[in-house]
């Protein structure tokens, strides 16, 4: 730990800060980016805006390439890789998990989904025991529509917290 003075008050940082806390409000010394700081970040404007929302507990999920099926309205969802299934139940409380495992026929809750944007979309976060699968759901095509997704754009997935209710964060990279 190194001791530095800030605004006249003598303060513990460490040796090399990411972040300082001041007053309880995290900052980022220098003018550095969080980005800059570490990789799987999402960007700038969509971190400021999870953080602006009252996110937490920020955490990379993965990245998949769009198929047609993801941005088929009749199918009207994501189909969240099976590799990125460990990332996501090492994640989600007791609660969430039974309800995504449990012997209830409706394995699924609502979750809000954040755009690169920073606009939130209402959407259903469920298990398809058919697939062995999780999907984002009833309401993805508004997320589809409002950001031109298209076939084989990028998507990068991350979940939060806000106020313990899981949320997720998707930054789509144009093809």
């Amino acid at each position: 730990m190194t001791r530095i003075k800030l605004f006249g008050k003598e303060i513990e940082v460490e040796e090399e800060p990411k972040t300082i806390k001041l007053f309880g409000i995290r900052i980022f010394p220098c003018n550095v980016e969080p980005e800059q700081e570490q990789e799987n970040l999402p960007p700038t404007n969509m971190y400021r805006a999870i953080r602006l929302a009252g996110g937490s507990r920020l955490v990379y999920i993965g990245r998949k390439k769009a198929e047609e099926s993801d941005i088929n309205p009749e199918l009207s969802r994501f189909l969240i890789p099976g590799t990125f299934d460990k990332e996501l139940l090492k994640n989600l409380s007791g609660e969430e998990r039974i309800k995504l495992e449990g012997n209830n026929k409706d394995k699924s809750f609502k979750v809000k989904v954040m755009d690169q944007e920073g606009n939130f979309h209402e959407m259903k976060f469920t298990r398809w025991q058919s697939l062995k699968r999780f999907v984002l759901n009833k309401g993805w095509n508004n997320l589809v529509v409002a950001n031109n997704l298209q076939k084989g754009d990028t998507v990068d997935l991350w979940h939060f917290r806000i106020h313990l209710q899981l949320c997720f964060a998707i930054n789509i990279i144009k093809n």
